[in-house]
């Protein structure tokens, strides 16, 4: 920035001078006759120096209009670091409406400014809900005692607040412009019915959370960790599962019509009373899952991997419904002769 200014410095105090004053001598000194200056020859000198003038007040403009988009890109930066200061002194407000307006400030600085505060607000969102939210149930241990307090219950549902923190967090369209390495980290959360419905949950970390009845119809959990997670009667219709992890978890009456999980692992996971109807399981791990009447009419399972004969009969199925070959011995015979 110095080196411009100098430069522009030199133009101006040097340059420019001369050229107004030597310049028509110089550039124009083929087409100049000193005996004819006085009868119309002078016209050109005027003329170029008439052409220079304007060119050093086109040339001021334009640095007038450089400075001017500097100090208003500088502002404009200034009054979105004063707003998103604003929102987060709502974020600890007692109050929960308060609370709700700062999150939708925040959200709405990331749709003015993308580029400079979304991944900045995704780190804030999650701090928040992390924070806020209480962490899940342990399972019941079988050797616990019955004369042991019963447990407070827990939320049917998240409050209001984080409901609009979830939300704002794994909106499409911030989550396009946040940094790749800020993953979301809601592991060991109870999110009991929450709504998540198309959100974006990419490489998200929601190993032993609670997600029991939570709406995630069309929601992308592409590489997503569930590990242990619980999602007892969980809508997932159309969900995006490829490469999830599931070991483990828990997803007994869940809802995954449609649901896409290539290359996702579930093993040993739980799916009693799953509907699966349409999914598609290319390359997916079921290895010791629990499909005890799980519904997979029309799935597709020609390319499962650790699907033993025990578990296919426990599932519902159609004709629609693709085993792997193994499964067809008259099939296998025929191509043998």
């Amino acid at each position: 920035m110095a080196a411009l200014i100098i430069s522009g410095a030199g133009v101006l105090l040097v340059v420019l001078p001369w050229l107004i004053w030597k310049g028509p001598y110089v550039l124009d000194a083929a087409h100049l006759d000193e005996s004819e200056l006085k009868k119309g020859s002078a016209a050109l000198v005027t003329g170029l120096r008439t052409a220079v003038v304007a060119f050093a007040a086109a040339l001021g403009a334009g640095i007038a209009l450089f400075y001017t988009a500097r100090t208003y890109r500088l502002t404009r930066r200034g009054q979105i670091t004063d707003r998103f200061t604003k929102a987060l002194e709502r974020l600890d407000s007692e109050k929960i409406y308060i609370r709700i307006g700062g999150i939708l400030a925040l959200e709405q600085i990331v749709q003015d400014a993308p580029d400079q505060a979304a991944t900045d607000a995704a780190r804030v969102l999650g701090h928040f809900i992390r924070h806020r939210t209480l962490h899940a149930a342990p399972p019941p241990a079988p050797e616990s005692s019955g004369n042991q307090p019963a447990a407070e219950p827990l939320p049917r549902e998240p409050a209001a607040d984080i409901q609009a923190a979830l939300t704002a967090l794994t909106r499409t369209e911030s989550r396009t412009h946040v940094d790749p390495r800020e993953k979301l980290a809601l592991h060991g959360l109870h999110l009991a019915g929450a709504r998540l419905m198309q959100a974006d949950l990419t490489d998200a970390d929601l190993g032993g959370a609670t997600l029991t009845r939570a709406a995630l119809g069309g929601a992308t959990l592409t590489r997503a960790t569930l590990y242990g997670a619980r999602l007892s009667n969980a809508e997932l219709r159309w969900a995006k599962l490829e490469g999830a992890i599931l070991d483990g978890a828990t997803l007994d009456g869940a809802t995954l019509d449609g649901a896409t999980l290539k290359g996702a692992t579930l093993d040993g996971a739980t799916l009693t009373n799953a509907t699966l109807r349409g999914a598609t399981l290319t390359g997916t791990y079921l290895s010791g899952a629990t499909l005890t009447r799980a519904d997979l009419r029309g799935a597709d399972l020609e390319s499962v991997r650790g699907l033993s004969a025990s578990q296919v009969v426990q599932v519902v199925t159609d004709r629609h419904t693709k085993l792997p070959a193994a499964f067809y011995p008259s099939t296998r015979a025929a191509a043998a002769t």
